[in-house]
């Protein structure tokens, strides 16, 4: 990147090429020494593969693995856990596998099953023992890692009206947020008994937010903000006053507000937004 006159300007260092089909999402491993050594990024596409990019010596980047024939349909979302020990990706076929590097190479160790028909989102709570899911079928899945790579589902979530595109978990808190076709951004969180329930839903007439399709969102590292990105050629910027000093038991989640919207910049559909960490 090369700042000219205050103004960034991007230029391509390297083009990864591989996939056969449109690439729907992208990871980079946040503790690449669990999957070898320097960065280890992820990609998954229309073509059913995951593929394993790492660096070279030399400074080039090369596909040292190709996870395929355990998805049978377009894979649409893959997530590191924390420790970058475990793949998980979510596919159209109904199904998220979780995997595992290990003596070198990529096994597949779970197959998560429940979802209705395509899923659309996984992602991994900052302890990494909660994975969730999210699908067509307007439901969003949570699960609990068990000893020995097994995933136990623990909540069933159901409010949402139509296809959920999106869910993350936020940076600090065991607190998740999913996105919809629905227009809407719903908060959820467990209610100390091992209940999750849905704390806020951020909707156009109530909350200032989105009019149409909410794709995507993504919190600052902090976790006292998110942004939301839609259909409505918008992103939204929301804040919290969430007591984020208490990881597990920190209140006030339903306190997401509207902060402000940017427009004008985007003529069409924002799929993705990403905040810098």
């Amino acid at each position: 990147m090369a700042m000219e006159g205050g103004v960034a300007e991007l230029r391509e260092a390297h083009r990864l090429t591989g996939h056969t089909d449109r690439v729907w999402s992208l990871a980079w491993n946040p503790s690449p020494g669990a999957a070898g050594a320097g960065p280890v990024l992820a990609s998954c596409g229309g073509d059913k593969a995951v593929r394993i990019w790492k660096r070279a010596a030399d400074g080039s980047w090369q596909c040292s693995d190709v996870l395929e024939d355990t998805h049978n349909r377009t894979v649409r979302s893959c997530a590191w856990s924390p420790d970058g020990k475990l793949l998980a990706t979510a596919s159209f076929d109904s199904t998220t596998a979780i995997w595992e590097y290990s003596g070198g190479d990529f096994e597949c160790v779970a197959t998560l099953e429940g979802h209705e028909n395509e899923v659309k989102s996984v992602s991994w709570s900052a302890s990494g023992s909660l994975l969730a899911t999210c699908s067509r079928d307007k439901s969003v899945w949570i699960w609990e890692m068990q000893p020995g790579n097994d995933f136990e589902c623990v909540a069933v979530l159901q409010r949402h009206t139509q296809d959920v595109k999106m869910v993350q978990w936020h940076p600090i808190l065991d607190v998740l947020v999913s996105v919809s076709y629905d227009n809407s951004i719903r908060v959820w969180a467990d209610d100390g008994d091992d209940e999750w329930h849905c704390v806020q839903t951020l909707t156009e007439a109530d909350n200032c937010g989105h009019s149409s399709t909410v794709w995507a969102l993504s919190f600052n590292q902090k976790g006292d903000r998110m942004v939301t990105c839609s259909d409505d050629c918008t992103l939204k910027i929301w804040d919290t006053s969430a007591d984020l000093s208490q990881p597990k038991t920190g209140g006030n989640h339903e306190s997401w507000q509207h902060l402000s919207t940017l427009t004008g910049y985007h003529g069409r559909t924002i799929f993705s937004a990403y905040w810098s960490r």
